[in-house]
């Protein structure tokens, strides 16, 4: 062979082997610069995007607040426009933070589709990569420099076969640990975009729902005002016919101001030491018959009703929370509620005068015992800091000496256990036996409708609902002659044309409004017939009534008018005139105790 064939042979033979492992070398150096520049690229992205998760968990928990004040606002019947705003600035904010988020996820997306490029080349090259035949081992000499001792050195074949297999097993984890992470990321990427649209889905439907509960509450807004402007119109026409009333009761004479005083009923009207059996009217024995009702009596309506505080203890509650309705009042402990002046028996301890009331039968719950105990010593406390003596009658409250001296045992532990406790307000402790479930400056004191569900009525009051024919709480106190409170047609007819006079007389015309039973009254009143003759003089005599007779009650807590169907069609009278001329002209004591009544009939 000549020389020449021989350096060409030599030639191929280094190009054969040495070129495929040079680019190997290469190919190995760009690969690990590219792994580097990614991992670095990830490194700072997972920090540029760790918190989008976290802005995502906060956002959800916004919206599920938005959800919340949505549907608290369902519940009532009004929304103002500021919590509107409050609503709408909540949903527009989340809806910036969302915007954000997109805007960071779509830049995510655009990084991942670089590093899914890289990924697939890396994978390409990978697959690509040169293995070594047996002959290329065994012939193969490999330039290598060792950079960590900068050292150049020839390999053998069985040198950089080792040195590749090492390479190729670091390349490889690598790899597959890069292609991981790009996966990971990505599936993260998409679990965080559909999380967001998502939410961007559920706060345009909170807000929707928001407008349309606005819409909805606007509307029940406008028609409750509109309502108000008719209950306004009224309040101001009842209360001119109130004012006009009271100037028609002024200028009675001196005996009609009494008769009204007594039949309206004098004092505090408490319970006291008894309990009066409850009402059963009789049967009237004629028809149509007419008993005019009062719900409650002997009452101021203010605070505390005694009937109503037995009603609550028997249904649980306990004196804290009986005070808290009916004062709208806590209690505290006062150091200088310790002893009070009583008239007639000077400077005594708190706890010796307060084991002498007679306002609550002992046998009452606990709970009831201890509210009265805190009322009562709230009312002489206030008699104290005024520098005053209390009274010993109902016109303060009833103090007897021998009950002082020796209290019944369960009052005696309620007023200990509630030693030197007072209502926290300055409320006057005012309380009576039964308002006939309302409370003045509080509302219908019920568990449930009215009147079925009062309290005082579940306690058995026998002054909730009672038609008054005697002179006072005892059923033994004068009657003038009446037997019942039972009224005849003609009776009823009566009251009628003395409304027709009161309403429409001359002063002395209306003076003779007064009972016909004079044996117990007195005056000179018009005889039933004479009184009729007198309303027909007006137009408008009433000589039958039949036993269909309807009352509308206030919200406010009275009578606001009655209805009669008489011989002249049917009739409305306002609830506070009829009740005065009802007490001025019906026998003896039958009368209506309370601004709140109705009526029995047969």
């Amino acid at each position: 062979m000549s020389t020449m064939r021989r350096l060409l042979i030599l030639v191929l033979i280094t190009i054969t082997f040495f070129l495929p492992a040079m680019s190997f070398v290469m190919l190995a150096d760009d690969t690990d610069d590219e792994l580097k520049k990614i991992e670095e690229k990830l490194e700072k992205k997972e920090e540029e995007y760790q918190s989008t998760s976290k802005k995502l968990s906060e956002i959800r928990s916004k919206a599920d607040g938005v959800s919340k004040k949505i549907a608290d606002l369902s519940s009532q019947l009004n929304v103002t426009q500021a919590q509107v705003n409050e609503l709408q600035a909540d949903i527009k904010n989340m809806e910036e933070q969302l915007a954000e988020i997109n805007t960071n996820l779509e830049n995510r997306r655009k990084d991942l589709t670089e590093k899914i490029d890289i990924r697939n080349k890396i994978i390409r090259n990978f697959s690509k990569r040169g293995v070594l035949n047996d002959l290329e081992l065994f012939l193969s000499s490999v330039p290598f420099v060792n950079t960590s001792e900068k050292i150049e050195e020839d390999l053998n074949g069985f040198q950089f076969s080792t040195y590749s297999y090492i390479f190729e097993k670091t390349l490889t984890s690598e790899t597959i640990s890069l292609i991981g992470a790009i996966n990971k990321e990505i599936t993260n990427f998409e679990k965080d975009k559909n999380e967001a649209e998502s939410l961007k889905s559920e706060l345009e439907d909170s807000h929707n729902k928001m407008l349309v509960l606005k819409q909805q509450l606007d509307s029940q807004k406008a028609s409750q005002e509109k309502e108000l402007n008719v209950l306004s119109s009224q309040q101001e026409d009842l209360e001119e016919e109130l004012e006009d009333l009271s100037q028609a009761i002024s200028e009675l004479t001196a005996k009609q101001q009494s008769i009204l005083s007594q039949k309206y009923g004098e004092g505090n009207g408490t319970v006291g030491n008894y309990e009066a059996a409850e009402q059963k009217l009789p049967d009237p024995g004629f028809r149509p018959a007419f008993a005019a009702s009062s719900y409650g009596a002997y009452t101021h309506g203010n605070g505390m009703s005694q009937y109503g505080a037995k009603g609550r203890a028997e249904a649980g509650q306990n004196y804290k929370d009986i005070l808290k309705f009916y004062y709208k009042s806590g209690v505290k402990e006062e150091d200088d509620a310790d002893e009070i002046c009583v008239e007639g028996y000077g400077t005594m301890s708190m706890k010796k005068y307060l084991y002498g009331l007679a306002e609550m039968p002992a046998d009452w719950p606990e709970n009831a015992l201890k509210a009265q105990a805190i009322a009562a010593r709230s009312y002489a406390y206030r008699y104290k800091k005024n520098g005053k003596c209390i009274c010993t009658s109902q016109s303060c409250q009833v103090f007897l000496k021998s009950k002082s001296e020796d209290p019944p045992s369960r009052w005696k532990e309620a007023v200990d256990d509630t030693d030197k406790k007072i209502l926290d307000s300055s409320v006057v402790a005012y309380y009576s036996s039964t308002t006939g479930g309302y409370i003045n400056n509080i509302g219908w004191d019920t568990k449930g409708s009215w009147p079925n569900d009062a309290y005082e009525k579940k306690a058995k009051s026998p002054w909730f609902f009672k038609a008054w024919y005697t002179q006072t709480y005892n059923v033994n106190s004068s009657t003038c002659g009446r037997s019942n409170p039972w009224l005849t047609e003609k009776e009823m007819a009566d009251i009628l044309n003395a409304w027709v006079v009161w309403r429409k007389g001359s002063s002395k015309e209306k003076d003779r409004i007064s009972p016909v039973t004079t044996s117990c009254w007195g005056g000179n009143p018009y005889s039933i017939d004479a009184m009729a003759d007198k309303a027909d003089d007006y137009g408008s005599k009433f000589t039958s009534v039949d036993s269909d007779v309807d009352v509308e009650i206030s919200n406010g807590g009275y009578t606001s008018k009655v209805y009669f169907n008489t011989n002249r069609g049917r009739i409305g009278i306002d609830g506070a005139e009829f009740k005065t001329v009802f007490n001025l002209r019906a026998p003896g004591y039958i009368s209506i105790r309370n601004k709140l009544y109705d009526f029995v009939t047969k």
